[in-house]
C-alpha cells in the first residue's frame, strides 16, 4: 500500500472526486466511485481494478488494516475533502475503481433449470435502481438488465443503496430492450409484465414458470408499449384504501419474493 499524503485541492490527482455532488462524469469515464467502508471494503474485496482511494487522515486509522496491498491510497484533512467533494464527507473514504465491460446475457444465464431475470424499463430514480440490485440479489436473480433512458447502475448513490450488490451481480445495459426479451424468451424464459390493469392476472393467482422475467417500468408512466407486447403474462397485485400504485421497488420485492416462494415449494 503506498500511502499520499495531499495537501492541496489543486493536486490533479484528485480530480476524479471533485464536485461527486453535482456530477456523476465518471459514468463517461469508465469510472465508478464507492463510499463508505462497507462498500469500499466490499469494493476491494472483488475483481474491479480498483484505482485510488481517498481517506481522511481519521477514518485512515481506523481502516487501514482492511487495505489491500498495492492500493495508493491519499488521504487528507476531512474539511478539506469536504469542500473537494461538495458535501459534508462523514463516511471518510471513497475508492474508484475501472468500471468493466457489460456481461451479455449468453455468457450470464444458465442454458436450463431455474432463472430470474429482473428487466427495469427506463427506471431514473436512482434510489430504485439501487434498490432493485439489492432485491435481486437477495432474491437470487441471474442478472439485471436495464433498459435504455434508466439511471446509471453504477453511480455513486445507486451503489451506496444496492450495497455493493452490483459489484457481483451481472448487470447488462442493453440499448434495445425488446431484443433483449426477445433473447431471453428464445432461452426458455417466461416475461411477466408487472402492471396496474385490472385485466392484468392477479399475482396470487399466477404459477410461475420456473424461467422468469419479471419486468417494472417507470415510476410515471410504467412499462412502455413496445416492452409490454414483448411480454406473455401480464400481472398486478390489488390494493385497497383507493390506493392506485405502489413504489416500484416495493413492487419489486412482492413480486419476487412470490415467486421465490413458489420455487421453494416446488
Amino acid at each position: 500500500m503506498e500511502k499520499v499524503r495531499i495537501e492541496s485541492l489543486d493536486d490533479p490527482r484528485l480530480d476524479i472526486f471533485r464536485d461527486l455532488k453535482k456530477t456523476n462524469a465518471n459514468r463517461y469515464l469508465d469510472l465508478l466511485i464507492a463510499e463508505g467502508t462497507t462498500l469500499v471494503e466490499r469494493l476491494l474485496n472483488s475483481d474491479y481494478d480498483v484505482q485510488t482511494l481517498l481517506v481522511t487522515d481519521q477514518k485512515l486509522r481506523n481502516f487501514e488494516s482492511r487495505i489491500t496491498a498495492g492500493t495508493t491510497v491519499y488521504h487528507m484533512d476531512r474539511d478539506l475533502a469536504s469542500v473537494l467533494l461538495g458535501y459534508s464527507f462523514h463516511n471518510g473514504v471513497l475508492a474508484a475503481a475501472r468500471r468493466k465491460p457489460a456481461p451479455q446475457l449468453n455468457d450470464v444465464i444458465k442454458a436450463n433449470g431455474p432463472s430470474l431475470v429482473f428487466y427495469g424499463d427506463q427506471i431514473i430514480d436512482q434510489q430504485n435502481v439501487g434498490l432493485m440490485i439489492r432485491i435481486a440479489a437477495a432474491f437470487g436473480a441471474s442478472a439485471v438488465v436495464l433498459g435504455p433512458g434508466t439511471a446509471d447502475p453504477f453511480s455513486r448513490r445507486v451503489l451506496r443503496v444496492s450495497m455493493g450488490n452490483g459489484l457481483f451481480l451481472p448487470i447488462i445495459e442493453t440499448k434495445n430492450g425488446t431484443e433483449s426479451l426477445q433473447q431471453l424468451k428464445e432461452s426458455g424464459h417466461h416475461c411477466c409484465a408487472t402492471v396496474l390493469d385490472s385485466n392484468a392476472i392477479e399475482l396470487s393467482a399466477f404459477r410461475f414458470p420456473e424461467r422468469t422475467v419479471l419486468v417494472f417500468g417507470n415510476e410515471t408512466h410504467g412499462i412502455s408499449p413496445a416492452i409490454a407486447n414483448e411480454c406473455e403474462s401480464k400481472l398486478t397485485v390489488s390494493m385497497f384504501n383507493g390506493t392506485d400504485s405502489l413504489n416500484v421497488a416495493i413492487a419489486m420485492g412482492i413480486f419476487s419474493f412470490a415467486y421465490r416462494t413458489q420455487q421453494a415449494a416446488s
